[in-house]
């Protein structure tokens, strides 16, 4: 009853606020998965639109725009961090590639598809990168930020997303770097030895070697390769707030 009596007396507010919140939570990692249940995505959505009922003001003379408003702003904020979600997912594919898994496939939860091995294991590794900055905590602060906006500047939001979209495949090329140097390096190297020794079979030698050496340099990476998630969290972070101002 006490629920029903909080939405009642916000009903103008309810509604779009439910909605910016719910579209930011659709992109945020994990809770907006596609394996993430429907009742959870909800009851996130659901909760946070209920603490900010009360202190946030929103333009009800216009439904229609604030509704659209939500929507954009829910968009701009989430597509920053799914932005380089994307680059690593990218990155994960070429070292696949490179070490013989694009054969392979497991099933991703984040992006609902098939998806070489390492793809999952960069997924899971840049998703504890997400929660343990705490960038979950800029998205809601992104929330609560938005509705202080006075005139949206739909111009600069796009230029914004553009430029940051442009980093996606140099940051993917970042992370897989290292790896698919070593792996160049070993198929020239295996390339001369075939031609030096035309009898000797090295396709059964390059392939463990190239998987061997692929997993040695992902792991001696892994500093380099949070290094480089987290700075471009930091950029995310940085662009919300400016979505934002």
């Amino acid at each position: 009853m006490e629920l029903y009596n909080l939405i009642n007396t916000y009903s103008e507010k309810f509604i779009p606020i439910f909605i910016r919140v719910a579209v930011i939570f659709f992109f945020i990692p994990f809770i907006g998965a596609r394996m993430t249940p429907m009742l959870v995505k909800v009851g996130f959505a659901l909760a946070l639109t209920l603490l900010l009922l009360p202190i946030v003001q929103v333009e009800s003379e216009n439904p229609v725009k604030a509704v659209f408003e939500a929507v954009f702003i829910g968009s701009a904020v989430g597509l920053a961090v799914r932005i380089i979600l994307g680059a690593v997912e990218t990155a994960a594919q070429w070292i696949n590639i490179e070490m013989g898994f694009g054969a392979a496939a497991i099933f991703n939860p984040l992006f609902g598809e098939q998806l070489g091995p390492l793809s999952l294991f960069y997924t899971f590794f840049s998703m504890g990168i997400f929660f343990m900055i705490d960038m979950h905590h800029y998205f809601i602060e992104g929330i609560v930020r938005s509705f202080d906006m006075g005139e949206i500047q739909y111009k600069g939001i796009f230029d914004s997303i553009i430029k940051l979209n442009a980093v996606l495949f140099p940051l993917a090329f970042k992370i897989a770097a290292p790896i698919m140097l070593v792996q160049v390096m070993i198929n020239l190297a295996m390339g001369l030895i075939s031609r030096a020794l035309p009898q000797a079979n090295i396709f059964f030698i390059s392939m463990p070697l190239l998987i061997f050496a692929g997993v040695v340099f992902v792991v001696l990476s892994l500093p380099l390769t949070f290094m480089i998630i987290t700075k471009a969290f930091s950029h995310a972070k940085d662009a919300i707030m400016v979505f934002t101002r």
